[in-house]
């Protein structure tokens, strides 16, 4: 939770790597996401969901 504008959305999409980190790194586990492969990553964004603004139209009902 956050204030509109201060950056919620943008954290979240470099955390997935949608969007490239411009500076420093991204630790996750103990595991610099930097390095992750492709197919690593794939797996990762399987784990994490965004949830934007309206929770129940972004919210996936399948997903436990």
């Amino acid at each position: 939770m956050g204030e509109s504008g201060c950056g919620k959305t943008t954290l979240g999409r470099t955390l997935l790597q949608l969007i490239p980190a411009t500076k420093g790194s991204i630790v996750y586990k103990n595991e610099d996401l930097g390095s992750y492969s492709t197919s690593r990553l794939r797996a990762l964004r399987q784990q994490l969901q965004i949830i934007f603004q309206d929770p129940y139209s972004s919210l996936n009902p399948r997903k436990k």
